[in-house]
């Protein structure tokens, strides 16, 4: 994945959320669980000053906070703009998450500066990721 492509945007924008949303479930594959489980006492080491951290659980992969959506996988946007799309190949995102937030982690996320997915670390929008998405013609661009 090239660094600063439209999906490398959106999944470190995905990974940061991983990172700082509270009351988050993600539901993974059995097979994944032990990963992700890794990932959040990574995080407990890396963010000591958390008090709560992702609770892990069992199923087809999906995070929520209080059974909203924080990102969507699927060709079709979901309709809430708070809701990141990922348009992407959906058995490849878990594994790139996994890889994203330890990045972000190893670099000092959330405190260090340049973690975001713009050296301006702006917030991240939404309807301008969605309109240049559909604006690509070529699949192969998106990824």
């Amino acid at each position: 994945m090239e660094e600063n492509s439209r999906r490398w945007l959106a999944l470190r924008e995905a990974g940061r959320r991983i990172l700082v949303e509270d009351n988050l479930d993600v539901f993974v594959p059995q097979s994944e669980l032990a990963q992700w489980n890794r990932l959040v006492l990574n995080m407990a080491d890396s963010m000591p000053q958390r008090l709560e951290f992702p609770m892990i659980k069992v199923g087809n992969f999906s995070a929520s906070i209080r059974e909203k959506a924080i990102f969507h996988i699927g060709v079709t946007p979901p309709m809430e703009l708070e809701c990141l799309w990922l348009p992407y190949e959906a058995s490849k995102i878990p594994q790139d998450l996994i890889q994203m937030c330890s990045e972000l982690l190893l670099a000092g996320y959330p405190g260090c500066s340049g973690c975001g997915y713009r050296s301006e670390e702006q917030e991240w929008d939404e309807t301008e990721h969605r309109k240049q998405l559909q604006n690509i013609d070529d699949e192969s661009q998106i990824t």
